[in-house]
């Protein structure tokens, strides 16, 4: 019976077929990861959510990823930050929490988040069939 399991095991090769969905999944990862398709995702809300107002930072968390080396030893850098904010739309009020990569795109926008006071407001696109969904918009 063991010999008729191994030789099936054999026929189907499931340690290539393994070994090749791991090695996919790494690099879909890699590619999802170093390509900045995150930025992709929110250029394209920004596109698609016609509604403009303007809205007011709650907080700001910055995202702190470690990295360890075998020769560097561990690194602590901030990737991107969470930013909570709230905003206005015929009348009702809505509380969002956005993710902003930290890259070239949005150096406009996350300067001018670091650097706000009380009292500035930011603009924020959102969906005019369903308000509750936005984006904080990059400042020009």
């Amino acid at each position: 019976m063991k010999k008729w399991i191994k030789e099936r095991l054999d026929y189907w090769d499931l340690k290539s077929f393994f070994g090749t969905v791991v090695f996919i999944s790494i690099c879909l990862y890699g590619i999802y990861y170093y390509s900045d398709i995150r930025e992709r995702f929110r250029q394209t809300d920004l596109e698609t959510f016609k509604g403009h107002t303007t809205g007011e930072i709650i907080s700001i968390e910055p995202i702190v990823r470690n990295k360890q080396t075998k020769w560097k030893g561990t690194e602590i850098y901030t990737d991107s930050y969470k930013i909570r904010y709230t905003y206005t739309v015929n009348g009702l009020s809505f509380e969002k929490t956005g993710f902003i990569q930290l890259s070239p795109k949005n150096e406009n926008l996350l300067t001018s988040i670091l650097e706000r006071k009380t009292t500035d407001t930011f603009e924020i696109h959102f969906d005019l069939d369903d308000p509750d969904k936005s984006i904080l918009a990059v400042l020009d």
